[in-house]
C-alpha cells in the first residue's frame, strides 16, 4: 500500500496534448474502477471487477458533447520508465509504465493503445510526453468506443513481465489495483449517456507522432 496515493493531472494531460481546451470528462458507473458492470454489447458482468478507468467521453466548455477518437495522443501521467508493452489487450496494446516517488514504487498502465514508434522497455518518460496514441477498434472488428483504460497498480519488480495479463492479473495476489483517481487531478461526472455511442461526436484527426 502507499504512505499517500500517488496524485497529478492525468486529464489536464490529455487535453492539452491533443488542444482540447478546458473540457469536462464525464463517464458511465460501468466506466469507473471496481465495477462488476459493463457498459458496450450486451452490457453483461465482467467476470473480475474493472482495474482502473475508461477515459473517452467529454464536454467542451461550450457544452458540446465529444468523444476521443482513433489516434488521440496518449500523454504518461508521471515521470517513470517503460516496464512493459504487452500485447494481450483486445484492442491495442498495453504499457506499463514504473515509477519512483515519496510514495514507494507504483505503476500505471494505458491499455487499448498503438504505442509511438520506437518505444522500448527501459525508456525513460517525462510527466505529459506523448507515449502512445488511442487504438481503432475498427481494426480488430469491434463494436466498442475507443477509449483509454487507464490503471493504478503496484506488484513486485521480481513478478514476471509474462505475468501481466488482462485475462489473469485481477485474480491473483501479486498484482495490486488501486484506485487511480487521485492521478486524474479531478472528479469525472457520472453520466448515464456516455455508454452511448451514437450521443457523442469524435475529435477531428490527430497529426501522427511517430
Amino acid at each position: 500500500m502507499f504512505s499517500r496515493r500517488p496524485s497529478g493531472h492525468f486529464i489536464k494531460a490529455i487535453s492539452q496534448a491533443n488542444g482540447l481546451g478546458p473540457v469536462r470528462f464525464v463517464a458511465h458507473e460501468a466506466m469507473l474502477f471496481g465495477t462488476r458492470k459493463s457498459w458496450w454489447g450486451g452490457r453483461k458482468a465482467r467476470p473480475l471487477p474493472h482495474e482502473g478507468v475508461d477515459l473517452c467521453r467529454y464536454y467542451t466548455q461550450g457544452g458540446e458533447p465529444r468523444s476521443l477518437s482513433p489516434g488521440a495522443r496518449i500523454p504518461v501521467a508521471c515521470e517513470g520508465r517503460v516496464w512493459a508493452v504487452t500485447d494481450d489487450d483486445f484492442i491495442g496494446r498495453s504499457i506499463y509504465v514504473r515509477h519512483e516517488g515519496c510514495q514507494g514504487v507504483f505503476f500505471t498502465v494505458y491499455a487499448h493503445v498503438s504505442p509511438r514508434t520506437g518505444l522500448a522497455e527501459g525508456d525513460a518518460l517525462v510527466r505529459g510526453e506523448v507515449l502512445a496514441t488511442l487504438a481503432d477498434p475498427v481494426v480488430r472488428h469491434l463494436r466498442i468506443s475507443p477509449h483509454l483504460h487507464f490503471s493504478l497498480m503496484t506488484f513486485p519488480d521480481s513478478l514476471s513481465r509474462h505475468a501481466l495479463r488482462w485475462a489473469t492479473m485481477g485474480a491473483g495476489n501479486e498484482v495490486c489495483f488501486h484506485d487511480p483517481r487521485s492521478l486524474l487531478g479531478e472528479d469525472m461526472a457520472l453520466c448515464e449517456e456516455a455508454a452511448d455511442s451514437a450521443l457523442w461526436c469524435c475529435l477531428g484527426p490527430v497529426p501522427d507522432i511517430s
